[in-house]
């Protein structure tokens, strides 16, 4: 179940974000509805990845996982609130989108720091897949940073207006990652297959 959420969290958001670049063009009004849609996107895949991640680190601890959750949701739910707001798409907006997408990453960090602490990193590795989430951290982490700061064509001005520039990078590191994060969760699946709840991760469950 945790595995179809991560699937289908970034299934929806690769879904709006194709819809909307395929239609901004179309009308400012689609233009500006289609940018509210990709952003949701990022959202969504942001607390898809984090309830995928906690479900399996704390399988074992049903109120921690629980709480967890509420968490995550409500962290996703006000950055998809302050989404919608008609600021937020304007250009100048740029570095706090970079920075407001920044915290609700680093909120994705607590169950993991918790979990590290309790079971130690090469166990929680084992459980949740710790070194391929870390992994989809770093590469979304630096296509947003490439963004925010517009690598290259800051420094080589027309050169790449139509490839090659920072929105095109961006949008290859987050597939990547996603890649990165998809087989990390299914090496995570096979591992839990191969265990019960009495001989396997939830054995020493305390």
């Amino acid at each position: 179940m945790a595995l179809s959420l991560y699937n289908l969290c970034v299934i929806v958001c690769f879904v709006l974000s194709s819809t909307f670049h395929t239609f901004s063009d179309h009308s400012k009004e689609m233009h500006k509805f289609g940018n509210e849609l990709d952003h949701l996107g990022i959202v969504l895949v942001m607390w898809g990845t984090g309830m995928s991640g906690t479900h399996f680190a704390f399988y074992c601890h049903e109120a921690l996982r629980n709480a967890y959750f509420l968490v995550l949701s409500g962290t996703a739910t006000g950055c998809a609130i302050f989404t919608l707001q008609p600021n937020f798409r304007q250009p100048t907006f740029r570095t706090v989108r970079f920075l407001m997408y920044c915290f609700l990453g680093a909120s994705l960090f607590a169950p993991l720091i918790h979990g590290i602490w309790r079971f130690g990193g090469a166990e929680l590795d084992a459980m949740m897949g710790l070194g391929s989430f870390l992994g989809l951290a770093i590469i979304n982490f630096t296509g947003a940073a490439v963004y925010a700061m517009r690598i290259p064509e800051r420094w080589f001005p027309r050169r790449f207006d139509l490839l090659g520039q920072s929105h095109n990078w961006m949008h290859v590191l987050v597939l990547t990652g996603a890649l990165v994060r998809l087989r990390g969760q299914l090496e995570v699946m096979s591992r839990w297959q191969m265990h019960t709840e009495t001989y396997g991760f939830c054995k020493g469950a305390n």
